[in-house]
């Protein structure tokens, strides 16, 4: 007997990623440098979940899904420049705090391509009709959230290290 909740089990996944991200952005954190790539391998799992039952886009929409995967990658590495990183001297723990702006930005991506996939179920990549070109701007807005989401992790990792490494030289040695 089929479920009637079928239709809704592709959104779950990255509805639950949606939460955790807004959860935790809105206070400051420890940051665990080893696992930071533990959100970004959530995300492109969420991603390539939605992505998987989609129909194979033709190759205009797959430039402009690439684009759109660039452009959320930019703007990924200036949200990871805005996220304020401290580090304790003596411990060499890791603090981060994000910018409200970059969780809002997340948020409104997320709920625009909800919206737009509930508005038009039947929504894939067909000749000009509405609902061919609403599917295409929700996976581009997917796409160009999970770029933003993993490179803006790259980019606090690759700082963290640095932090970390800076620290390091200037604790002065015991014994």
């Amino acid at each position: 007997m089929p479920s009637q909740y079928g239709p809704l089990l592709p959104y779950l996944i990255p509805v639950l990623i949606l939460l955790l991200i807004l959860r935790r952005g809105m206070t400051a954190r420890k940051i665990k440098i080893e696992r930071m790539w533990v959100m970004p391998a959530l995300l492109v799992f969420a991603g390539a979940s939605m992505f998987a039952s989609a129909h194979i886009p033709g190759v205009m929409i797959i430039g402009e899904l690439a684009a759109a995967l660039v452009a959320g990658a930019v703007v990924g590495w200036y949200r990871g420049r805005l996220t304020h990183i401290t580090i304790d001297p003596a411990t060499h723990d890791l603090t981060s705090k994000t910018s409200p702006v970059g969780v809002v930005l997340i948020a409104v991506l997320f709920a625009a391509r909800y919206g737009i996939r509930l508005a038009f179920p039947d929504a894939g990549y067909g000749h000009g009709s509405l609902a061919s070109q609403a599917g295409a701007i929700a996976d581009a807005l997917t796409l160009f959230g999970i770029g933003a989401m993993v490179v803006q992790r790259l980019e606090m990792w690759l700082r963290c290290r640095r932090l970390l490494a800076e620290a390091q030289i200037n604790t002065p040695k015991r014994g």
